[in-house]
């Protein structure tokens, strides 16, 4: 964990590869169905998340598929949370309310770590990992 529990925007803004996707806490066999209402967790493997300065992005998995994105952080001093919304073509971000927020595990310029957070039927905590390298 970081030490200040805070990540700066300079920090996360630049172009990253997801280099692996993994599940972490999950039962054996569960099924874990589309992410960010997008697509299979296994199609993030090798996407390219480009993160703006000005807050925009975009994702793209290697299948072809564009998500254009708004994006920023919380910082509450606890666990930094880097969270996004799906922008569709003439939307306009401020009038977009759903989004997805992932918890951000380690950060720095040469790798950053993403987790989603699930809460399974038993009560338990589980994860879906991101592994991310600069482009």
């Amino acid at each position: 964990m970081m030490s200040n529990n805070k990540v700066s925007k300079g920090t996360i803004s630049g172009t990253w590869v997801v280099n692996n996707v993994s599940l972490e806490g999950f039962p054996d066999g569960y099924e874990v169905k589309n992410v960010f209402d997008i697509a299979p967790y296994q199609d993030f493997n090798g996407s390219t998340w480009k993160l703006y300065g000005g807050y925009s992005g975009m994702i793209t998995l290697p299948n072809g598929v564009n998500q254009e994105i708004y994006w920023s952080l919380i910082n509450d001093g606890i666990t930094p949370i880097f969270q996004f919304k799906k922008i569709d073509a003439g939307e306009k971000a401020k009038n977009v309310s759903e989004g997805y927020q992932l918890q951000i595990a380690s950060a720095s310029k040469t790798n950053l770590v993403l987790k989603t957070p699930f809460k399974l039927l038993n009560g338990n905590m589980a994860y879906i990992v991101y592994n991310f390298s600069p482009q």
